[in-house]
């Protein structure tokens, strides 16, 4: 297990600990934001050097090669699944209408109470609690639609790179999903770090997460189809040998 191989694979431990922060870690001065976001940083900065090692220090392997995006995947895909989740528990405070109530850890942190009707399409909603018999309702910092393209791509990609493997094939790699990776890690790194440095939930910012969702989404939809079009005489490889 070489030094960079061990930087690659940090992204495996730090994932769960995102997760577990993001769900836990109360609310009060943007605590869960400012974990997270570090967190999300070092994951990244990983992502950055891994491959930088392995080259300074002549210790590229076929491991590494495999390792890297497996953990890429791992990592981010696991962020934008426990996004759709209300964060802290609490959310992004929202309203039907009626009076909003202030949820229980709310006392030290500042929000907008954003009203129902103004939540971006597939933005989830979530009951977290009741006050005074009314329900609290919460979103998240992400609509479902755009992560789940995201996750369908990463699951074809894996699926095509399995199957040409059996052959004896490989699939060339191809730049898009370098920046379909650069994309993802600038939304995930600023979804934590607009709330933790403004110390405020605001409107705005599911708008943000909505419209740089789905362009991680479009992106990544976009590198798997060129993925498979520059792969199309192995493809047809697999596909003609019995």
């Amino acid at each position: 297990m070489t030094l960079a191989d061990k930087v690659t694979l940090a992204r495996l431990v730090l994932m769960p600990l995102i997760v577990a922060g993001y769900l836990l870690l109360p609310m009060e001065r943007h605590l869960v934001f400012w974990v997270c976001g570090w967190l999300c940083a070092l994951a990244e900065y990983t992502d950055l050097m891994d491959g930088r090692i392995a080259r300074r220090r002549g210790e590229v392997s076929d491991f590494g090669k495999l390792a890297d995006p497996f953990c890429d995947v791992v990592y981010r895909l696991g962020v934008f699944l426990v996004l759709l989740l209300p964060v802290a528990g609490v959310g992004y405070a929202v309203t039907a209408g009626g009076p909003a109530g202030i949820a229980l850890g709310e006392a030290t942190a500042r929000f907008d109470v954003i009203p129902l009707d103004h939540l971006w399409p597939g933005q989830p909603v979530y009951v977290t609690g009741t006050i005074n018999g009314q329900p609290q309702l919460a979103t998240s910092p992400v609509p479902w639609l755009p992560v789940f393209l995201m996750v369908m791509r990463e699951i074809i990609a894996g699926a095509l790179r399995a199957m040409t493997a059996t052959k004896g094939l490989v699939l060339a790699a191809r730049t898009s999903g370098k920046v379909k990776a650069w994309i993802q890690g600038i939304t995930i790194i600023t979804l934590f770090a607009f709330p933790a440095c403004f110390w405020y939930r605001a409107e705005w910012h599911l708008a943000w997460g909505f419209w740089m969702t789905w362009l991680c989404a479009l992106v990544s939809v976009a590198s798997i189809l060129e993925y498979i079009w520059v792969n199309r005489g192995v493809l047809g490889q697999m596909l003609s040998r019995r």
